[in-house]
């Protein structure tokens, strides 16, 4: 009796193992904007072959991951508004919360976009008064890759004058500005890198189809293979 229970117990803990959770990319994250107006795409990675069900208030998708475990849905178009629950199950359930349906904008850019409202005139007046639960930022660190990645590091938070003097001053103002005329929620979110000219933000794939950037390619490979004595 007590081998068989072992043994159960032992099946049940390398059955589990074996069970990849659901999770998604931090941008689905509690406080998060998604686009209205147009299909609502949800991804990220579960068990090979597994039922995933993805659904926002009466809106709902399921589909099956692929062999690689990456699975994505498009929820119908959503009117402004929220807040909602974006609520992803499979092996496991994940709950996104108070979620807001508005415009979602990139803010990308060199130290002019990077540049914080900390910085700018009145800085302590502009912080002060930027009580604006319905504007959603989200920073993205900054990370260097040599490939694409398929998720970033940051979080979702609203608005407020404890979380608006490290953002983007440009975004910032910019997001007022729709948020006061549009009245609908607003979701910024900040990848500019100051210094950062274009081809660091180009594919290695696209770039090496460009004759002009042969130099650049050379240049990097070549402090690629040396990287480890220099370092």
């Amino acid at each position: 009796m007590v081998l068989a229970l072992v043994l159960s117990v032992v099946l049940l803990n390398v059955g589990c193992a074996k069970t990849a959770p659901v999770r998604l990319p931090v941008v689905f994250s509690d406080h998060m904007v998604v686009q209205r107006g147009m299909d609502v795409p949800v991804w990220g990675w579960s068990e090979p072959g597994a039922h995933v069900t993805v659904q926002m208030g009466s809106a709902k998708a399921v589909t099956t991951a692929t062999d690689e475990g990456a699975f994505l849905v498009c929820l119908p178009p959503q009117e402004a508004g929220g807040p909602h629950t974006i609520t992803v199950t499979s092996e496991n359930t994940i709950w996104v919360k108070d979620v807001l349906v508005g415009d979602v904008w990139i803010c990308s850019g060199q130290s002019n976009m990077a540049m914080a409202v900390n910085r700018v005139r009145d800085a302590e007046k502009e912080i002060a008064r930027a009580n604006f639960p319905d504007i959603r930022l989200f920073t993205v660190k900054r990370t260097p890759a040599t490939k694409p990645k398929d998720d970033v590091e940051g979080s979702w938070v609203a608005c407020s004058p404890e979380t608006v003097p490290g953002f983007s001053a440009v975004g910032y103002f910019f997001g007022r500005a729709l948020d006061e005329h549009l009245k609908v929620p607003i979701g910024l979110v900040n990848t500019s890198w100051g210094g950062t000219p274009s081809e660091a933000w180009t594919s290695p794939g696209t770039i090496a189809k460009t004759d002009a950037f042969d130099p650049i390619v050379k240049r990097w490979q070549e402090q690629v293979v040396t990287y480890a004595e220099r370092k």
